[in-house]
């Protein structure tokens, strides 16, 4: 008894060997008829016997048939659309199981396919809620899969996107910390986006890291030479760390790096006079600016950006007329406020120019964005008429200002 016993059960399992072996092979073959009812059936019944489960051609076509069940559940007419909610999940899974078990890389093809899939699938899941739904956290937690879904199959194109997506997400949450964890890698992978460098070096000025920054801008020359935007952190960076002369020549070679597109240099000019503004160099700034307004007059960018220059000198000039005793004879105080005025003066033209080009938007949306640079002009030019006692000037500026008030 004993004996027949033992052997009934041997051949017991070796009929169940070979019926779990058979579920594999009746799992391809109906892949390839696309019967995925049966397939998912027969690959998850392979997925669990303990002859196949360690097999990496067993997780290899579980992870394709899991992979074609979400590629046919997507179709607005299907048959498929409830077979596994969790497709995506045990698609990635199994891809995963079978890299870890197809040590001679016999199924690499095969498996970086669905990685690509399933990759794929995640990251137009992280751009809809990114996008559609301004749903950053969700978004973030997608994008964070495509990253190390591609990091896993080796593409790494796909991957950085997925990397940049992620920091922008971080950015969209003001989460510098995120934003760093992202956008880092991006550089040591020597990405040509010009975002991620501007957003890290803005970082890292903000927390007056000259260092870093410094660190950055010669990445960013480095793997982008030819960019005149690399030039131009560049040159923030030696004037974020006091070396005036270096900064001047990176901006420089900055503005011309970017002569060969007229709209870019329009914009490079009126970029680097802001820089100078900064610095004090307000000559070389008011220059640029000129510059850029004889390519674009009625651009927006240098307009504005003169006329707020030249609005602040002219609050600086005040100020310091202020600060002059009372008792003062010398006549300082007429003298600075008189230049105050002729300042304020000045800069009428350059806020009436940018003004008049948000009332020339056509488009509702882009004039909804422009609302707060609109509200900016006027409310300096309420702040000019009222100074120079240009009562008539100033009564349609505050009922403009009253009606974008009303409106918040």
């Amino acid at each position: 008894m004993k004996k027949l016993t033992l052997t009934v059960a041997l051949v017991a399992l070796t009929l169940g060997i070979n019926a779990q072996t058979l579920n594999v092979q009746s799992a391809i073959q109906d892949l390839k008829k696309g019967y995925l009812n049966k397939a998912k059936e027969e690959i998850d019944k392979a997925c669990e016997h303990e002859s196949t489960k360690n097999d990496a051609k067993t997780w290899c076509y579980a992870a394709m048939i899991y992979g074609q069940i979400g590629g046919e559940s997507t179709k607005a007419k299907s048959k498929y659309k409830n077979l596994d909610a969790n497709w995506l999940e045990k698609a990635y899974n199994a891809a995963l199981r079978c890299k870890e078990l197809d040590t001679d890389n016999e199924y690499a093809d095969k498996n970086n396919s669905v990685f690509r899939y399933v990759g794929n699938e995640y990251y137009t899941r992280a751009v809809t809620s990114f996008n559609d739904e301004k749903d950053y956290k969700k978004a973030l937690e997608d994008a964070d899969k495509a990253i190390k879904i591609f990091n896993n199959s080796g593409d790494k194109k796909f991957a950085d996107d997925a990397y940049y997506l992620a920091g922008l997400c971080g950015k969209a949450m003001k989460d510098n910390e995120t934003v760093m964890s992202y956008f880092k890698p991006l550089v040591r992978r020597k990405t040509d986006k010009t975002e991620v460098y501007n957003t890290l070096f803005n970082i890292y000025k903000a927390q007056s890291d000259t260092v870093e920054a410094m660190k950055l801008a010669n990445h960013y020359l480095k793997n982008c030479p030819n960019d005149y935007n690399a030039s131009l952190t560049m040159a923030q960076a030696n004037l974020l760390r006091g070396d005036i002369d270096r900064g001047l020549e990176m901006l420089n070679q900055a503005v011309d790096q970017s002569k060969t597109d007229p709209n870019k240099y329009t914009q490079m000019l009126g970029a680097a006079a802001s820089i100078l503004e900064n610095y004090g160099r307000y000559e070389e700034a008011e220059q640029k600016f000129q510059e850029s307004l004889k390519l674009d007059p009625d651009q927006f960018a240098a307009n504005f950006g003169l006329g707020h220059m030249i609005y602040n000198r002219g609050v600086d000039k005040l100020s310091a007329a202020n600060e002059v005793p009372l008792d003062d004879e010398t006549g300082l105080n007429e003298k600075l406020t008189a230049e105050s005025n002729d300042f304020f003066r000045q800069s009428i033209q350059y806020f009436n120019a940018a003004i008049r080009h948000i009332d020339n938007i056509t488009d509702p949306e882009q004039k909804r964005m422009q609302r707060k640079n609109l509200f900016d002009c006027l409310n300096a030019l309420q702040v000019v008429y009222s100074r120079l006692e240009m009562y008539e000037e100033l009564k349609p500026i505050k009922a403009r200002i009253a009606e974008i008030q009303s409106q918040q």
